[in-house]
């Protein structure tokens, strides 16, 4: 055996590049790596005790009761669709010395994580043997059992757990949620009914979660529906909280006294498309300069302009304009009327909103029918955002509007935005500018036109050829819905491009 294999460091950093990447709430339990984590602990003495700690850091609780002896249960497999559900039973009454197995790699679980398994008909039998303390190492627990079997969490709830994440709404839980702080006092990640069930509970998951969070004082991150005002403002004072994710509406907040410095750590502040906009915008203009690093709000339906307007105008007042790197706001495809389309169309004052945050990297910005831009204002974007790397500005029936951009708008990019890879943006392509001499930007290679008018593709081609020499991807909608020759002259100048 070579010498460097009996430091000990040295072999925990080999093993360590076959670990199991813990993802957000760490349910990514990906076989191929699995399986060579137990080829490498079956490799020798030295490197298997490393190899079964990481192999057994993160486990689904059916593999951890599989260790079981083989004739005490029964593992049967059932395919729906492209759903697997395995079901495990009792096949005779367990026995103190079936758990040996059991304890021996018990001891290296940090996160415990419960799937589609039914386990209904064990939990009764592996309840009463369970041993009071079979996971001393306990970290993270990811829970998903519904109401008959939701008790049974009792087992593995302790004072060193530090991640929850409970994704149903059973009465068991909410009682359970109630209590949480008391019974994990450690708490910082907590994931706690982010997709509420029946609608009729809403009062209590509200309550719930609310008195869990007003008991917990070193909270990271939040994703739950929503809290009550109360709740609210207690994590406004803690310094800890970095990732704040809402999916239910967040009640008025009016009545919230003004705080100087709230969320003085925040960095990822989320809205998911259950809050619609009235959340994301009762947050921001009850809060002042925020130090987020990213801000993302999805809305169910189509947004007004007014109230996107009110949105954008609230993110430039309650978020820092030096922090902010990443601004994402997106509304998901709803049934349009055309007729009222200028209610939809974003004016470019609301985008102006947004040029005072001068370190953005990321933009992203998808509406109903776009935003009302020009070749003077998208110079000033340009200006405004020299750091920009990625910016989307997209809709979903900008065909029903005539863009006032032209092809010279997309000159602002090689003299103001240096990092650009990624664009998108609708302009009118039928007038062909003459191209500066000197001006180019190299390193976009991804340009999404929408449903940008064209008129011929080889001087098009040459003029983007020549501001974006790297260039070599052109996206469009697929089927341009103003006129399908657009959209196959676009692909002509994709194909010019390769």
């Amino acid at each position: 055996m070579h010498r460097c294999l009996q430091i000990p460091e040295l072999v925990e950093l080999v093993c360590s590049h076959l670990e199991v990447p813990c993802q957000e709430s760490f349910i990514d339990v990906r076989q191929p790596e699995r399986r060579d984590l137990a080829v490498l602990a079956r490799t020798s003495t030295v490197l298997s005790s490393h190899a079964l700690r990481l192999l057994w850091k993160t486990v689904k609780l059916v593999d951890l009761l599989r260790c079981l002896p083989s004739d005490s249960f029964d593992l049967t497999a059932t395919v729906r669709d492209f759903w697997i559900t395995y079901t495990m039973e009792p096949l005779r009454p367990l026995r103190e010395s079936d758990w040996e197995r059991v304890l021996i790699y018990a001891q290296h679980v940090k996160h415990l994580i419960t799937d589609s398994a039914d386990l209904s008909p064990m939990f009764p039998s592996v309840s009463r043997w369970l041993p009071k303390n079979m996971l001393p190492n306990l970290r993270g627990l990811h829970w998903t059992q519904q109401e008959n079997n939701f008790q049974y969490i009792d087992h593995f709830l302790s004072s060193q757990l530090t991640t929850i994440r409970i994704l149903g709404t059973p009465l068991a839980a909410l009682s359970l949620a109630s209590s949480l702080a008391r019974r994990c006092p450690r708490l910082t990640n907590i994931i706690l009914f982010p997709f509420r069930g029946k609608s009729d509970l809403k009062p209590q998951v509200v309550s719930a979660v609310s008195m869990c969070v007003l008991g917990l004082h070193g909270i990271e991150k939040l994703i739950t529906d929503t809290v009550d005002p109360p709740a609210l403002e207690h994590l406004s004072h803690l310094s800890s909280i970095r990732y704040l994710m809402f999916s239910g509406v967040l009640p008025t907040l009016s009545t919230l006294p003004r705080i100087k410095a709230p969320f003085p750590s925040l960095q990822n502040l989320r809205f998911t498309s259950g809050s619609g906009i009235e959340s994301p915008m009762r947050f921001l203009e009850w809060c002042n300069k925020l130090p987020l690093v990213t801000f993302d709000a999805k809305c169910a339906a189509f947004s007004t302009a007014d109230a996107v307007h009110r949105l954008f105008s609230a993110a430039s007042r309650g978020i820092s304009q030096s922090s902010l790197m990443e601004f994402t706001f997106s509304d998901e495809f709803d049934p349009f009327d055309h007729w009222h389309s200028a209610t939809y169309l974003i004016r470019p004052q609301s985008l102006r909103s947004l040029f005072c945050f001068v370190n953005l990297t990321s933009v992203s910005v998808l509406s109903a029918i776009g935003i009302d831009l020009d070749d003077t204002t998208v110079t000033e974007m340009a200006r405004s955002w020299p750091y920009v790397e990625c910016l989307k500005l997209q809709s979903y029936y900008g065909h029903r509007v005539v863009p006032r951009t032209t092809l010279q708008c997309l000159e602002a990019f090689p003299k103001y935005c240096p990092h650009l890879t990624k664009l998108c943006i609708m302009f009118d392509a039928t007038v062909i500018p003459t191209s500066q001499a000197g001006l180019s930007l190299q390193c976009l290679q991804d340009l999404d036109v929408e449903a940008s008018p064209i008129s011929t593709a080889l001087p098009v081609a040459q003029f983007l050829t020549h501001i974006f020499p790297s260039l070599r991807n052109i996206s469009t909608p697929g089927v341009n819905v103003r006129s399908p020759r657009y959209d196959r002259l676009w692909r002509d100048v994709a194909a010019l491009l390769a």
